[in-house]
């Protein structure tokens, strides 16, 4: 089965809650909803208001961790399985797309009813390997991203890794190193989402096919995501013909957890270069030579459209390829007759 759905609030919701945008989805007649990480505030508090009460139970926030103190006093972390106890802090997010776990379960639920599936994006700012605090916050968020996954039923959680360090044999064992250490906290034999690594479109952003195939070769819960548009720029245009597109499935379907797992837009890119998202239409990376491939194959796939128009060309897609399907079947008709 072949999948459409889109990144992000659909543009024609009116609400902006995870609950409305799953609804609106369903409404819209797509099947997938790429929910995204993105204006939420972190909050590290004393967690004295909520002692005895289980992280999942709190109304007023999303607690992602909590932190206990040894017996020496030094503050670590013990995760949200236990009891909140008086000395602890609590690290807490306000979304504004959910309140608190609740939101996400009802929303996991209504979700499985509507069969639209859910992953989520980790926010898209993000460089795990140059140290510091921004690698903290960035590999902070991917952990806080895979225990929301998890909460709402996502299959699999979308991160990009960052920029290269100096050396990019430095940068690779880096990566392998970082992503070993999330994938044994949050495996998916304990019911976390897959982790995602997308395709980079740009060459100063790690994330080449080799790099992406190296790490899920070593660590089984590494989903490589193929990102079209980032592919087709940073090969300065490499997507042009059927066979250019069967090449780059196969390889990466090697890899697809449940499905395989794309993204699709309209790309404007210079010298290997990503510069910007457009509409399907604009651009040489064409959907209908896609279209074409994906109506010979019965591969089950999620395409994402990652377009600034969002469901209107997700909608778009799926009647490409309704059509492409359409005459494929004629073609076996007439051969009949």
């Amino acid at each position: 089965m072949i999948k459409f759905g889109v990144a992000g609030i659909p543009l024609t919701s009116k609400g902006r809650t995870y609950i409305d945008s799953i609804e609106d989805i369903g409404n819209l007649g797509l099947n997938s909803l790429e929910v995204q990480l993105l204006r939420v505030n972190v909050s590290e508090d004393p967690a004295i208001e909520y002692v005895g009460m289980y992280p999942k139970d709190v109304e007023d926030s999303i607690i992602v961790d909590v932190l206990r103190p040894d017996e020496n006093g030094n503050y670590k972390s013990i995760g949200t399985e236990n009891e909140i106890e008086e000395d602890d802090i609590i690290q807490e997010i306000f979304w504004n797309m959910a309140r608190n776990y609740e939101d996400l379960r009802n929303g996991s639920e209504i979700a499985r009813e509507l069969d639209v599936d859910i992953s989520m994006h980790a926010p898209y700012y993000m460089d795990m390997l140059n140290g510091g605090e921004m690698a903290e916050k960035s590999i902070n968020h991917l952990r806080w991203s895979l225990l929301i996954g998890r909460a709402m039923g996502a299959k699999r959680i979308i991160t990009h890794t960052g920029f290269y360090t100096k050396k990019k044999s430095e940068s690779l064992k880096r990566a392998l190193d970082i992503y070993s250490d999330i994938a044994k906290e949050f495996s998916h034999e304990k019911g976390y989402p897959y982790i995602g690594i997308e395709a980079a479109g740009k060459k100063d952003l790690f994330g080449t096919q080799k790099e992406l195939f190296y790490l899920a070769d070593r660590i089984p819960d590494i989903e490589p995501i193929l990102n079209f548009p980032h592919i087709h720029s940073i090969n300065n245009g490499s997507l042009i013909d059927a066979k250019n597109f069967e090449d780059v499935i196969n390889s990466f379907a090697k890899y697809s957890k449940y499905d395989l797992y794309t993204e699709f837009g309209g790309v404007e890119y210079d010298n290997g270069n990503e510069l910007k998202i457009t509409a399907i239409k604009h651009g040489d990376l064409k959907f209908e030579t896609l279209a074409d491939v994906i109506s010979s194959t019965d591969r089950d796939m999620d395409i994402i459209s990652m377009s600034p128009l969002l469901e209107h060309d997700a909608q778009y897609m799926e009647l490409m390829y309704w059509r492409a399907l359409s005459k494929k079947y004629q073609k076996k008709l007439a051969k009949k007759i």
